[in-house]
């Protein structure tokens, strides 16, 4: 008796589930797919909420201080992914004192912008003299023109206007520190290593013009609060360009030094911040701290530019600014800017090879008095010592190098001990040279701190002869040499407005030598000439960018996006490894339904059976 055989399936019937169970593939991509999304969501989820906490904790710790009264309308709206500019305002308010008969007024001592453009690959900075003689508009009408900073006496609102209606330049956010919060905030964070370019000094004791006290020795170290208070806050025998290039470059002392340290003590400066500074009130909001966030997160590893005001000085020492002068120094602040000219550098180092070339730079041998000043301070530094057989020709008739720095010279060599981190200290010397300008002063130094936070991330590097030197950059200036010999770091530190041009700053690095190859007086060594062997320019190695305590919400975004990503990407992977063998396998099932269904047709039809 034969049995019936069923009727073939036609090809327009979809196929049925496998004899296993097994749903089809479509269905099985899309259940995959919905994994993966389910996985997305939750690790975005988790990311937003870790995040959304550090800006609720930055927003408290911002509330410290008292918001500062200002007026919305005077603020730039920011917006996300737009530039912002954000003006930094040290407040010099003093109580009344021994010196001081009656409280100083609060006066902006520093008005300071940065600026931050998503577009440009680097921040800029730039200083507006509080000197500046600028009119003031106030509800009673217009007054002066006077100094900028009386601007801050009726209050930030009338600064920002000010600001705006001569520079044109809109501001976002404003952040404001007294000196003895500023003071404190140094203190708390331990100290900042900073080079103090000259002897620094004075006494209201002594009686004559009644400014703060100040006692500070020249070289590399690490400035406690007081000292960092009176280095940023000195306010005479230089020029206000000078006043502010000394600012700056201690804030960009505070960024290479903690900027490495901020994602693991992300508490402790957010609480250091929120006790040192007052900010607008929009940073109270979560939505603006986020897109400040955002924008700090994009600017990170940029190189800080520093912008020069220009502007002419007024016979009463204060400062004046054409409208082109304005104009110029808006336009470096938000378009212009240079990288450090690495190529340029390297054919001026050729350039000073050739004697022609090298008889029209502005140097001369060193004085026979300086030498012998070096000579008599080297007996107490226990490395070699190194000191320059050229110095600039303009400062040589000025300042006479004397071989201590007493409170009367500004010109000394120096050697002292720098503390190191775990208390360690590192012997060091200083040389300071004058280079004949109001103020200026460069510096030839030596330590065996060879991994002192002042040579991390050199703009260049510099074969030359037998050595490697280190070039840095602070824009388009070249600000300092380095080398390493003899188990020590010798380096050659220009002006604080970089006053040394650049071949003079290398043909001095390369005419530093140890102190018995110092040829001694005017006549000994005007025979030698200054050599520099032909130099090629490596690739530039970009400079680390100081993280606000803000930007700690992108690091803990970051750092959680770079953990997800990589495990999303694994199930990703094993989902579609999974996906393929579970598509093998149907595809196997269907073939061998297909070849069951084919035999079993043929069966019928030849009336054989089928062997299974």
């Amino acid at each position: 008796m034969s049995v019936a055989a069923p009727p073939p399936t036609r090809p327009s019937d979809p196929p049925s589930a496998d004899p296993e169970g097994k749903p089809p593939r479509r269905r099985i991509v899309w259940r995959l797919l919905l994994g993966c999304l389910i996985v997305v969501l939750a690790s975005g989820g988790a990311t937003a909420v870790f995040i959304l906490e550090q800006v609720h904790t930055v927003a408290h710790d911002l509330r410290a201080g008292q918001p500062l009264k200002i007026d919305r309308r005077a603020l730039a709206p920011d917006s996300y992914g737009s530039p912002e500019t954000l003006l930094l305002v040290g407040d010099d308010w003093r109580p009344a004192t021994r010196y001081y008969a009656h409280a100083v007024p609060h006066l902006a001592n520093e008005m300071l912008l940065v600026r931050i453009d998503p577009s440009k690959p680097w921040i800029s900075m730039m200083s507006i003299p509080r000197e500046l003689w600028v009119p003031i508009q106030t509800p009673s009408g217009v007054v002066g023109p006077t100094r900028l900073n009386a601007a801050y006496t009726g209050g930030l609102t009338y600064l920002l206007q000010t600001i705006k209606q001569v520079t044109g330049v809109s501001i976002n956010h404003v952040v404001v520190a007294t000196f003895g919060r500023f003071e404190k905030a140094i203190d708390e964070l331990g100290c900042v290593y900073s080079t103090v370019d000259e002897r620094y000094y004075h006494n209201n004791a002594a009686g004559g013009a009644q400014y703060q006290n100040v006692d500070l020795q020249p070289g590399y170290q690490c400035l406690g609060g007081s000292q960092a208070e009176q280095f940023v806050s000195y306010r005479h025998t230089d020029t206000s360009q000078i006043r502010d290039a000394r600012d700056q470059a201690f804030l960009l002392d505070v960024k290479k030094q903690y900027g490495p340290e901020l994602s693991g003590n992300v508490g402790r400066f957010e609480r250091i911040f929120g006790q040192t500074v007052q900010t607008d009130p929009g940073l109270d909001s979560s939505t603006e701290i986020l897109h400040l966030a955002d924008l700090l997160i994009t600017a990170a590893g940029l190189h800080v530019r520093q912008v020069p005001f220009l502007a002419s000085p007024l016979p009463n020492g204060d400062l004046t600014a054409s409208p082109a002068q304005i104009q110029q120094s808006v336009h470096d602040f938000l378009v212009g800017g240079k990288p450090p000219p690495t190529r340029q550098t390297a054919a001026v180092a050729r350039r000073v090879a050739r004697r022609l070339t090298l008889a029209h730079l502005p140097l001369t041998p060193t004085l026979g008095a300086n030498v012998a000043a070096e000579k008599a301070a080297t007996r107490r530094i226990p490395f070699v010592a190194e000191f320059p057989k050229v110095q600039s020709l303009a400062g040589s008739g000025m300042f006479a190098v004397s071989a201590r720095c007493t409170t009367q010279v500004q010109a000394c060599i120096r050697d002292y001990l720098i503390q190191g981190p775990g208390g360690k200290a590192y012997p060091a010397y200083v040389e300071v040279f004058s280079n004949g300008q109001l103020g200026q002063f460069y510096d030839v130094q030596g330590t065996t701190w060879t991994d002192a936070p002042l040579f991390t991330n050199p703009n260049q590097i510099l074969r030359v002869g037998q050595r490697t030197y280190a070039l840095y950059y602070d824009g388009a200036q070249l600000q300092m040499v380095a080398w390493r010999e003899h188990g020590a770091v010798y380096w050659v530190h220009n002006t604080l407005t970089n006053g040394v041009g650049h071949g003079e700053l290398l043909a001095i690095a390369e005419q530093t030598v140890p102190i018995g190859a110092v040829a001694g007086g005017r006549g000994a060594g005007a025979a030698k000439r200054v050599i520099l062997n032909a130099i090629s320019a490596p690739a530039r190695t970009t400079s680390t960018v100081h993280a606000s305590p803000v930007q700690t919400i992108g690091v803990v975004a970051g750092l959680a996006t770079l953990v997800a990503f990589p495990l999303l990407g694994l199930v990703l992977f094993r989902q579609r490894r999974l996906a393929r063998q579970v598509g093998r396998q149907l595809e196997a099932n269907l073939a061998r339904q297909a070849d069951v269904r084919a035999a079993m047709a043929a069966s019928v039809t030849t009336g054989r059976p089928t062997r299974q």
